[in-house]
């Protein structure tokens, strides 16, 4: 493939003055929720699946819009056959599923909420036929450190190919983006998206209140459903994390092999605690110094380590039920994935990031009780080819 590619968003200001409006108590929004929250995409983008039969469309929950878009009207163009859709509900995300006949190349929908049509996108998916991905969504990681994502990936783990969402970075342009996933050699297949949406306003461990971000939930599904339905297997992961399995292992192969196809891993913490030595751009394999495990008993009395990452997964899409729902950490109503799999941890890297949450770039003195070295960590960034 080794494309750009860009979804065709619908947006509410194109055809009403409607706006989606937020669940979150006014009391809990902080200063840069309105500006940070997305009250006017409807769709994120529209498009045939596999089978032909069908069209998807993915967006953001439609909140106080879903009584009347459930009124809508819907016709094919240009076979202006009247149909029939299902409106499906999830976490921070909904998806309308059409039945129209096959050479729809528009959706006209009409009733309460107006008038619009939409153009309907080719399903992508045979270039990602039976590969190794790997996806993320990334704003603004510098391209060397995308690189090396990349690299660890080809060389422990054998992806060969890569599928990145990128979140209207300002440090390079999507094209360069592209260019430097090109320049690794070993990846068969790669594709940059263009995904200028709102990330949305961030939930907190004490209150919760994951309710208002819907970009990574809909690239994680737009992923899915357009491009990754034949993969042999996919994993999912930050450019801040590399996976490593405790035999040395593939976590892909693990996955392939699993019962149900799935494998889901918790993270720990690795950082760095000498000085700084000059270097403009800290790289992964600068870091082996793991958090040690820190364990304390919940209200349930039971042992919790309170550093642990919350996990990620990697899985065989078509081994995953269609009516489950892919999330950052888990997949929504899939009993299997809420259990983790044995021997596979990810590493999460405090210094390789943009700092957009907090400070990540503040180190620490050793202490034994605290690190460790990660000798399997260091072990790994041995087998990996850095220059090509």
């Amino acid at each position: 493939m080794d494309a750009i590619l860009s979804p065709n968003p619908i947006l509410l200001p194109q055809f009403t003055p409607l706006r989606r409006e937020p669940t979150r108590p006014v009391a809990w929004r902080d200063e840069r929720f309105g500006e940070q929250f997305d009250a006017t995409t409807l769709f994120f983008d529209s498009f045939h699946c596999e089978d032909g039969n069908r069209i998807v469309l993915l967006g953001p929950p439609l909140f106080n819009l879903a009584a009347a878009f459930a009124r809508m009207e819907v016709l094919a163009l240009p076979s202006r056959t009247q149909c029939s859709f299902e409106l499906s509900h999830f976490d921070r995300h909904m998806q309308i599923w059409v039945d129209a006949p096959r050479g729809t190349e528009r959706l006209l929908f009409s009733g309460a909420l107006g008038e619009f049509e939409v153009s309907i996108a080719e399903a992508l998916a045979s270039p990602f036929r039976n590969r190794r991905v790997i996806f993320t969504l990334s704003k603004d990681n510098k391209i060397e450190w995308i690189r090396d994502w990349i690299r660890f990936n080809r060389d422990i783990h054998g992806a060969d190919a890569v599928l990145i969402y990128d979140n209207e970075s300002s440090r390079y342009a999507t094209d360069e983006l592209l260019n430097a996933v090109q320049s690794v050699s070993g990846i068969a297949e790669a594709a940059v998206v263009h995904w200028p949406f709102r990330y949305g306003p961030q939930g907190t461990l004490a209150r919760g209140l994951w309710d208002s971000d819907f970009c990574q939930l809909g690239a994680w599904e737009h992923a899915r459903r357009r491009f990754l339905v034949d993969a042999r297997s996919v994993m999912n992961a930050d450019i801040d994390e590399l996976v490593l399995c405790k035999d040395g292992g593939s976590v892909f192969t693990k996955a392939e092999k699993s019962l149900f196809g799935i494998a889901r891993y918790p993270g720990r913490w690795v950082v760095r605690t000498d000085e700084p030595n000059g270097c403009a751009i800290p790289r992964h394999r600068d870091f082996d110094i793991a958090l040690r495990p820190q364990m304390r008993r919940t209200r349930f009395l039971l042992k919790r380590d309170m550093v642990e990452c919350f996990p990620k997964w990697t899985l065989v899409p078509r081994r995953c039920p269609d009516r489950t729902q892919w999330k950052v950490h888990t997949i929504g109503g899939w009993l299997p994935a809420r259990l983790t799999t044995h021997g596979i941890g990810f590493r999460h890297f405090r210094e390789i990031g943009g700092n957009w949450k907090y400070d990540r770039s503040l180190r620490e003195r050793f202490d034994p009780a605290r690190h460790v070295r990660d000798e399997a960590l260091a072990r790994a960034y041995d087998q990996v080819d850095w220059t090509r």
